[in-house]
């Protein structure tokens, strides 16, 4: 019977990833053609011409200014800022562990976050969003990354906050790194267990900083509304392209990158479908 449910999940997602599969597969040709029409601007300027259309920015990635955690007033040298929350949780049963916080977590006050650098000297003022798929190397901040006067004020605001360095990274959090571990209560002795217990609800907070220094510049797909640009509801691609230079760099880019998703999609689709109708019938 477990085998039958498992199998019936499996048909259902493969089916959904299906679907996705053939959605790309028949939009596809239809965000080329978008593409190709969609301005491209390189000196940055605002054409009131462009109005309401979906155009494409090209910027040099030193126009990206270093982010802020601006929620708990953190300043980086990076361009990409990744927040990373965790809460010690207990599963009612035997388990005390760390928790991510993400950011779809509405019941959560602090969760995990993306932070990005403005884009200066362009007329254009660029909605953040657009950058969510800017890639570059990611790395987990050590104290040397943080400005210790932040970390000062932040501590002074929210008493019972302070650093801990764990395996040379540094979290922000409001117990001790002895804690950082989870802790199985079916091995910890009774007064480890009672010291966790105790430390149930503390949080960490870590942050993994992205240097793009391998990018030189990057392409945005968006809609100009005033001197604004931001996120296309019309256009199905994602909207930054990195190390374009031209149009024609653009479109080779989006070919290789759609139709690896599309292949990607249908052989997880296909390789779910199967396995699923395999459990059914063996069930």
């Amino acid at each position: 019977m477990i085998k039958k449910i498992i199998g019936v999940v499996l048909i259902l997602t493969g089916g959904f990833f299906t679907f996705a599969a053939a959605k790309a597969v028949l939009t596809n040709p239809s965000t080329m053609n978008q593409l190709e029409e969609a301005p491209f601007i390189t000196d940055g300027k605002v054409d009131p011409a462009n109005e309401g259309k979906d155009v494409i920015l090209l910027v040099s990635t030193d126009l990206i200014e270093n982010a802020e955690d601006y929620e708990l007033g953190l300043r980086f040298e990076y361009p990409v800022i990744h927040r990373e929350v965790e809460e010690l949780k207990y599963d009612g049963v035997d388990q005390i562990k760390w928790e991510r916080l993400y950011s779809f977590n509405d019941e959560e006050e602090l969760t995990d976050e993306v932070f990005f650098g403005n884009i200066t000297g362009l007329e254009y003022e660029v909605d953040s969003s657009l950058l969510i798929s800017l890639g570059g190397n990611s790395k987990q901040l050590q104290r040397a990354d943080y400005n210790n006067e932040d970390l000062q004020a932040l501590f002074d605001e929210i008493q019972g906050l302070r650093a801990e360095e764990y395996n040379d990274v540094l979290y922000i959090t409001d117990t001790d790194s002895r804690y950082f571990k989870n802790c199985d209560g079916k091995k910890a002795s009774d007064s480890l267990w009672n010291d966790y217990s105790e430390q149930v609800g503390a949080i960490k907070i870590s942050y993994r900083g992205t240097v793009v220094d391998n990018i030189d510049s990057i392409a945005l797909v968006g809609k100009q509304v005033g001197n604004r640009l931001e996120k296309s509801d019309d256009i199905d691609s994602i909207s930054c392209f990195e190390n374009i230079h031209s149009k024609e760099e653009l479109m080779k880019s989006y070919k290789k990158t759609s139709a690896s998703g599309i292949g990607f999609g249908l052989i997880v689709s296909l390789a779910l479908l199967l396995s699923g109708v395999f459990l059914v019938v063996k069930s």
